[in-house]
């Protein structure tokens, strides 16, 4: 089992919020809540074709500390990358897991 001291990458939270279009609509935008320490590991990946051309998906799982303002959607920006949260999963020992995908193309 992993324990909180395994965290050693730092990131960021990403929530989505709407802002005014300026035409009376809503856009959606992401905005930073939150950098935190986080232990991220690789999962899988996965390789297709589409129309535009071969796209891989990568899943990486991240876990963080139990938060009670994590909800979806939610994305995280590590290493360069921004990561879509799939799914997350409040796990033992105060932690939440959080299952994320790249799509690299």
């Amino acid at each position: 089992m992993n324990r909180l001291g395994d965290m050693s990458e730092q990131v960021v939270l990403q929530s989505q919020v709407s802002v005014p279009d300026g035409a009376g609509g809503q856009l959606k935008n992401w905005s930073d809540f939150a950098i935190v320490w986080a232990e991220v590991r690789p999962a899988s990946a996965t390789k297709g074709t589409r129309i535009a051309g071969t796209t891989v998906r990568r899943f990486i799982k991240i876990f963080v500390r139990d938060r009670p303002d994590l909800t979806l959607p939610l994305q995280v920006l590590w290493d360069n990358k921004t990561l879509r949260v799939l799914a997350l999963r409040r796990a033992a020992g105060a932690r939440t897991e959080l299952e994320c995908e790249e799509v690299l193309q």
